[in-house]
């Protein structure tokens, strides 16, 4: 495996979440906003402030998405929008399907919103999970089925591929997508990895539609170029790095979130050490790549 350099990694945010997620850089303040998905806060900081703050407590949050008038929230109890300290919860269903225990979440460029659910236990049997699609008129769709736990979503730069990872099979599928409709078809794996290297978490598409990915058990992020292939790795003070997010001026900049609960799973690589540092903070990579902006929705 080609490894690049870490160079300039910082600790952005030093902390103890429980499960750090859902990173995502608003340019229109300068701001990153990222959750505890284990916990019931959404901090916010700038990179010129010494400290992070609690921007909203009170409600569990896994995933969060830029709205045009605040945020997206997406967690156990649905999909709703966060604004100027109000929530205003989306609709609950689709169809006779519970809009519920969502762990990942996007806008669109049309200012839709794709959301997926965590359907995985180790406690038992259980049903695959959903992905939905909220449109701007009030509608949630169902969009795909069968995934066992929704992670890392995307777009690639040209607007036509869609991408979404699930966990549980270790695989990042791409879709063709219609932008006209929202649509999404064609489904097939993309990225695959393997046991040794982890969990793919949370991921994210640059300007180039270089392909991002957290590695939960790997303690690295990988940069995949748009046909699936490994470019590089950069490995971070952590085993459970859970997302991440291109942000900044010149959104060159790669926050990254970590997590710090310990969960000794069988889905760990085999000689996965459980006693080395979870992770629990949010990183920093100065200067790692070319990111792109996150769409706005408008739901």
């Amino acid at each position: 495996m080609m490894t690049q350099p870490i160079i300039l990694l910082d600790l952005f945010a030093n902390q103890d979440l429980a499960c750090g997620e859902g990173p995502v850089w608003d340019p229109r303040q300068q701001v990153l906003y990222w959750t505890d998905a284990l916990g019931e806060a959404v901090y916010s900081k700038t990179p010129y402030e010494d400290q992070f703050s609690v921007f909203h407590s009170g409600v569990q949050v896994s995933a969060l998405a830029l709205h045009e008038n605040g945020l997206v929230l997406a967690g156990k109890n649905g999909l709703s929008v966060l604004d100027n300290g109000t929530i205003r919860r989306i609709a609950t269903h689709a169809g006779e399907i519970v809009v519920n225990n969502l762990n990942e979440v996007i806008a669109d460029p049309r200012g839709r919103v794709f959301t997926g659910q965590e359907a995985f236990t180790e406690e038992g049997p259980y049903e695959p999970g959903y992905v939905f699609r909220a449109d701007p008129d009030g509608s949630v769709t169902v969009v795909e089925e069968g995934i066992h736990l929704s992670n890392g979503m995307g777009f690639s730069p040209d607007e036509t591929t869609f991408y979404l990872t699930d966990t549980i099979l270790r695989t990042i599928y791409a879709y063709d997508y219609d932008i006209d409709t929202g649509r999404i078809s064609n489904r097939r794996p993309l990225i695959r990895l393997k046991r040794e290297d982890g969990l793919p978490d949370g991921m994210t598409v640059d300007r180039d539609g270089n392909i991002w990915v957290a590695h939960w058990f790997g303690g690295r992020i990988t940069c995949f170029n748009p046909d699936g292939d490994h470019l590089f790795s950069n490995f971070l003070p952590a085993a459970q790095v859970s997302s991440l997010a291109f942000g900044g001026t010149d959104m060159t900049d790669l926050f990254v979130t970590t997590a710090a609960l310990q969960w000794e799973s069988p889905l760990a690589p085999a000689d996965h050490n459980f006693r080395s540092p979870r992770g629990g903070s949010v990183y920093l990579f100065h200067g790692i790549g070319k990111g792109k902006p996150e769409y706005l929705a408008s739901i």
